[in-house]
């Protein structure tokens, strides 16, 4: 399914799968390509580890999803 990336702009062709078995999952396949969630997973460990974030905890979750979205440049599509 080709795509056009939210993040870098670029068409091509989108992940073979969601990266997780979620409404969000999906939404990242049909908008972020593979290099950039590749590189988000890079940075997400990154901020996890500076954050100290306990991913247990509901907030720390909410919050990482929302460093995600900024990122990836896909928007909140329901109110926090």
């Amino acid at each position: 399914m080709p795509i056009t990336c939210s993040r870098c702009g670029s068409a091509g062709e989108a992940m073979p799968q969601p990266p997780m078995p979620t409404a969000l999952g999906a939404e990242i396949q049909r908008n972020v390509c593979p290099a950039c969630w590749q590189e988000w997973q890079r940075t997400q460990v990154m901020l996890i580890n500076e954050y100290r974030l306990n991913l247990v905890d509901p907030e720390a979750r909410k919050a990482l999803e929302r460093q995600m979205r900024a990122f990836l440049n896909v928007p909140a599509t329901r109110p926090e």
